[in-house]
């Protein structure tokens, strides 16, 4: 496997992971998105010594965004001004939680799932003990 293997596919799940951002944080400024995309691709290139550690994190990074994706709606929310919210945005606000909940089980799941594969994989190459 090339040294730039964990690379590109550090740059490719950084856009993956910038998308989430900016999707989480819609709208926001392209600057704001170009530096977290910048952050996100440094952090994963040092994170990911294999393919396989690079999209693990990625989709941990993915998981997190999206348990986070209602708190960031509420904060919105209330930085809005808003104090008595109406109906629409109350089914709002549900539909995001249920969605940002679902999306994150999905997401962390895939990544544990990742991470463990990675370890079993790990733990076969490795000779075993002698008595």
């Amino acid at each position: 496997m090339s040294e730039w293997t964990p690379k590109l596919n550090a740059v490719a799940a950084g856009v993956v992971v910038t998308f989430g951002f900016t999707m989480v944080w819609n709208p926001i400024p392209v600057s704001w998105a170009a530096m977290a995309g910048v952050g996100f691709t440094a952090l994963l290139v040092w994170l990911g010594s294999t393919p396989k550690h690079v999209w693990a994190w990625a989709c941990l990074f993915l998981g997190i965004e999206s348990l986070s994706w209602p708190a960031v709606q509420m904060v919105k929310l209330r930085m809005s001004g808003v104090q008595d919210l109406s109906e629409d945005q109350m089914k709002e606000l549900v539909g995001t939680m249920f969605l940002g909940v679902f999306f994150a089980t999905f997401w962390l799941t895939f990544a544990y799932g990742v991470f463990r594969w990675i370890k079993r994989a790990e733990n076969h190459d490795e000779p075993p003990p002698t008595p």
